[in-house]
């Protein structure tokens, strides 16, 4: 869904010029305290715009008076954000613009996107503010609850499909309601499945309200973890340290063998190939290949029964 980015509308020479405009009224604006105008435009992948949403706020802090317009793939994420005054309408106005569709694999995100804004890096973590969470998707279903996500953007962040139904027939014999989120992505076939069902808005209600969500380095990993709700992510080329930072609700499972996290690790790594592919025919992946079943429902095991004690 990435579209032109804004500053393409002005032409070459165009472009020059209303980067010269943009500066001078962000300096003068600057002085006189009047309002400046900021328009950010990331329009890019489900994770990576929601990676984004604590920047809203330190732009807001360090640049007050302001009003923030942001050009996105998914406004459900920026429903009720108090920080965001526009999204997805050009303002008559543009004192300063930001492009935020970028990646840097040697620094965690929320820091490369610091560094585009010129901000202090947030401490703050992704949250969504909507505040109606009812969802008639969950409707009859026992607790708990777990919700799984086999998909991701590469084949080499999926863990196996024969394993996916391996750990959802332990939960269900452990007395778990499974619900499936996705788009596009193979079925489990185990308990109800709402791939391809929902909108962004829908799943993260239905992330809200269940008790556990079990998932690959995915777009409903961020989103599970905005919403509030304990979180099992397997991490295969990807280092969850440069994504995820400090969130006590994300448990990342690691396959430990030598080449994990290269993605992050070497710069001859290539998106969605692994050096040891060979080595792992079900999912391309050695790292994947690694985490076992029994690894999983383990930790699946030990937080559900945490939020039952907690119940208790």
């Amino acid at each position: 869904m990435t579209r032109t980015a804004y500053e393409e509308i002005f032409g070459p020479v165009g472009r020059r010029v209303e980067r010269g405009r943009r500066a001078a009224a962000w300096w003068m604006k600057g002085l006189t305290g009047a309002e400046r105008h900021i328009l950010v435009e990331l329009r890019w992948r489900l994770g990576d715009e929601i990676m984004a949403i604590p920047i809203y706020e330190a732009l807001r802090t360090i640049y007050a008076p302001c009003t923030i317009t942001v050009l996105c793939n998914y406004p459900d994420l920026l429903e009720g954000n108090p920080h965001v005054d526009r999204i997805n309408e050009l303002p008559s106005q543009v004192d300063r613009y930001i492009l935020l569709r970028s990646d840097a694999r040697d620094v965690p995100r929320i820091e490369h996107y610091a560094r585009l804004c010129q901000v202090p890096t947030p401490t703050a973590r992704p949250a969504l503010y909507l505040k109606d969470w009812q969802t008639p998707y969950l409707d009859g279903l026992s607790r708990p609850v777990v919700a799984l996500c086999s998909g991701a953007s590469w084949t080499t962040k999926c863990w196996p499909i024969v394993r996916w139904r391996d750990l959802a027939e332990r939960l269900v014999n452990e007395g778990c309601s499974i619900v499936e989120l996705g788009k596009g992505d193979e079925s489990i076939g185990i308990g109800k499945s709402l791939v391809d069902r929902t909108t962004v808005r829908e799943a993260a209600c239905v992330l809200r309200g269940v008790n556990l969500m079990i998932c690959g380095d995915s777009g409903l990993m961020h989103l599970s973890l905005a919403a509030g709700t304990p979180t099992i992510a397997m991490f295969g080329p990807t280092d969850p340290c440069m994504l995820v930072i400090k969130d006590p609700n994300l448990s990342p499972l690691l396959g430990g063998c030598d080449q994990q996290g290269c993605w992050n690790r070497w710069e001859q790594a290539e998106p969605g190939k692994c050096p040891l592919a060979e080595k792992a025919p079900e999912t391309g992946a050695r790292c994947m290949e690694a985490i076992t079943v029994g690894t999983v429902f383990a930790r699946a095991q030990a937080i559900l029964r945490r939020h039952r004690e907690g119940r208790a």
